[in-house]
C-alpha cells in the first residue's frame, strides 16, 4: 500500500474529528511509519483491522476536506503570501495590494 503524504496534512487539520482509535492508527502509520504488522501487534488487532481503520480514516479525512477545504484554502493563501513577499522589496505598492486581498479573503 503506497502512502499518500497529503493524508498527514489532512490528519493535522481534521484528526480531532476522528475517533481516538482511528487517529492513533493513522498517526502510527503515517507519522511513525509503522507497518501494518507493527500497528496490529502494538494494539492487539489483526493486520486487516489495522488496514481497514487506516482506509476508513483516510476516507473520512478526504470527505472532511472535500466539504471544508481547510487544507486547500491554507495552500492557496500560502501561495498568495509567498507571491506578495517575493515582490515586497521591488514593488511595495503591489505587495501591499496583494496582502490587502489576502486579508480580505481571510476575513470572508
Amino acid at each position: 500500500m503506497s502512502k499518500d503524504l497529503n493524508i498527514t496534512r489532512l490528519c493535522d487539520a481534521y484528526g480531532a474529528l476522528l475517533t481516538a482509535h482511528r487517529l492513533e492508527i493513522i498517526r502510527n502509520y503515517y507519522d511513525d511509519d509503522l507497518s501494518l504488522a507493527e500497528i496490529a501487534e502494538n494494539l492487539g488487532i489483526t493486520r486487516q483491522a489495522a488496514l481497514c481503520s487506516i482506509k476508513q480514516a483516510e476516507k473520512q479525512l478526504l470527505e472532511y476536506e472535500s466539504k471544508l477545504k481547510i487544507v486547500e484554502t491554507s495552500d492557496k493563501l500560502q501561495l498568495q503570501i509567498d507571491s506578495a513577499l517575493s515582490v515586497i522589496d521591488t514593488d511595495v505598492d503591489r505587495a501591499k495590494q496583494e496582502l490587502r486581498q489576502i486579508v480580505t479573503e481571510i476575513l470572508r
